[in-house]
């Protein structure tokens, strides 16, 4: 329904009608360079060559997409700081943040006895000091106000784009593949700092004898770069139909159309 021909010259229409900035995503493929991630049974292939052709996959997919533009936070086999990825995205006025990693089992659960995809958004302790951090920089306690309300709602956001994916990748992988949206058991530095909704998104175990292959493979990676694709369009659809899940960006007297609130705990499906 959101590839229709019909739906996209809508949405454009709508866009230039009513002065719209494009819809950007700041897109995090995870590691790089020195930083290899989680191992393949392929010796030559990591995590971090995964997550860079994924990316691709779908900044390649939404090329021309009315509305929308993709922002890679890491362009090669370098090695990124996640500061500079958090400044990639706030610099680049994202509307969406999507970090894209792939796991592999812990020794205590057993190598290659775990699969599936989960995905993260921060925990309300760090939602908290985003909070706190975001008043701090405000100028007085109106805009610091302002700033704590857009914070909280940020989270809020984060949490309705990481259902989104989830039913995206769902469809797409099978619902037995759905390990939950979480807000701990991985490393979240990266989804600190950030001025938009941002949500980490682990694609599934590379150390699985059936999983690891399958997200190898060029079916497996075009299948999960169209369910991250089709979530992103959707996201843009409702922001442009005026619903109330996607995000909340403009400062007061600039209508975006959320509540505020504080978002709920997640762990598990």
């Amino acid at each position: 329904m959101f590839h229709s021909s019909a739906a996209s010259i809508l949405f454009a229409f709508l866009a230039a009608a009513t002065g719209e900035s494009p819809f950007v995503v700041a897109l995090d493929p995870g590691h790089g360079g020195s930083n290899r991630g989680a191992p393949t049974a392929r010796p030559e292939l990591y995590e971090k060559h995964l997550t860079l052709e994924i990316a691709r996959l779908v900044q390649r997919r939404l090329l021309g997409e009315p509305g929308l533009k993709i922002v890679l936070c890491r362009t090669g086999d370098l090695l990124v700081p996640i500061r500079a990825r958090t400044r990639c995205a706030n610099q680049a006025n994202a509307r969406l943040f999507l970090s894209v990693h792939a796991n592999a089992a812990s020794v205590e659960q057993g190598p290659g006895s775990q699969r599936g995809f989960e995905i993260f958004v921060l925990p309300a302790s760090d939602v908290d000091q985003e909070v706190a951090r975001a008043a701090l920089l405000a100028d007085d306690d109106a805009q610091a106000a302002w700033a704590a309300h857009r914070a909280r709602t940020t989270a809020a956001d984060s949490l309705a784009a990481a259902r989104r994916i989830r039913w995206r990748l769902a469809d797409a992988l099978g619902s037995d593949r759905d390990r939950g949206i979480k807000q701990a058991g991985a490393t979240l530095d990266v989804l600190q700092g950030l001025d938009m909704p941002a949500v980490l998104v682990e694609v599934g175990f590379l150390d699985h004898a059936e999983e690891g292959p399958f997200l190898l493979s060029e079916a497996g990676k075009k299948t999960v770069a169209a369910a991250l694709a089709g979530a992103i369009t959707d996201l843009r659809s409702r922001e442009l139909r005026g619903q109330r899940d996607p995000m909340t960006t403009a400062p007061p007297g600039q209508r975006r159309g959320t509540t505020a609130g504080r978002p709920a705990s997640v762990s598990g499906p």
